[in-house]
């Protein structure tokens, strides 16, 4: 017998023996159930495999991840850029500027107490925050020194175009002595962008053009220059009391019997 017979030979034995393997009772059902056991493998891997493209990484992930453009936020809910801000100058560059009225600190010495007084109608004032101008007198961009929504945007008779940013913790950064305001009551600014550019007012029309510069806590003034660089958390606690004491940022504070006259 050749190879070809041989081949033929193998042919016809495995299918005499599969005629009469379908001849038996059992074979069908164990067909069907083989076939619908890999029908149903195949739908589950496929099933599984689209939901895994379909489902947004961000959400599996154990670390915090944040596409281009998303802001982190924290547990209250807020930017978590916003909570890690420290106070900056209001000021694009620093070295344009230098400050004209410093602070008025009952500590101080003296001299320092007379040089951050401002005279105005011929009685002298302590400075709630501080001057800022440029070295040859000109104008120049003011920028929100903390990110914070605008609470204040309008024209004083006598502090020139004022704007308050509020922050948290019932603290506000105040700009006096503005022209040119680019803000609105309700706006969101961030830490950085110009506001407005410093101006004149009647309040203190010896500094010329210039910024006046503040930051309150419940309504009470502290050194802005003791708190560039610090966050919000810095700023010390205010009792009930002082808030009562002390006046809003336009208005003039009550002078007390003692106050120094131009001419005394």
């Amino acid at each position: 017998m050749n190879q070809e017979e041989k081949q033929v030979s193998k042919v016809e034995r495995f299918k005499a023996n599969l005629k009469r393997l379908m001849k038996k009772r059992w074979t069908m059902p164990a067909l069907y159930l083989t076939l619908a056991a890999v029908v149903i493998t195949g739908f589950i891997w496929v099933t599984s495999d689209s939901e895994d493209l379909s489902q947004d990484p961000a959400q599996d992930s154990e670390f915090d991840i944040n596409q281009p453009g998303d802001e982190a936020y924290d547990e209250d809910g807020l930017p978590v850029t916003v909570q890690n801000e420290v106070f900056e100058m209001p000021v694009l560059d620093e070295n344009e500027v230098s400050v004209v009225g410093n602070f008025y600190d009952y500590e101080a010495s003296v001299d320092d107490q007379v040089d951050a007084l401002i005279q105005y109608n011929n009685y002298y004032y302590q400075n709630k925050g501080v001057d800022l101008a440029s070295e040859n007198g000109e104008s120049f961009d003011v920028t929100a020194a903390m990110s914070g929504t605008v609470v204040k945007a309008e024209e004083d008779a006598l502090f020139g175009q004022v704007v308050h940013v509020e922050h948290d913790d019932d603290i506000l950064s105040i700009y006096q002595s503005l022209e040119g305001v680019l803000v609105e009551d309700g706006q969101t600014v961030k830490q950085g962008d110009v506001i407005a550019r410093a101006g004149r007012n009647l309040y203190n029309s010896d500094a010329g053009q210039h910024l006046h510069f503040e930051i309150r806590k419940n309504g009470v003034p502290v050194n802005p220059l003791e708190y560039m660089e610090q966050p919000l958390t810095s700023l010390p606690e205010v009792d009930e009391e002082q808030a009562d004491q002390e006046s809003d940022s336009e208005e003039l504070p009550e002078l007390p019997k003692e106050a120094l006259r131009e001419d005394s």
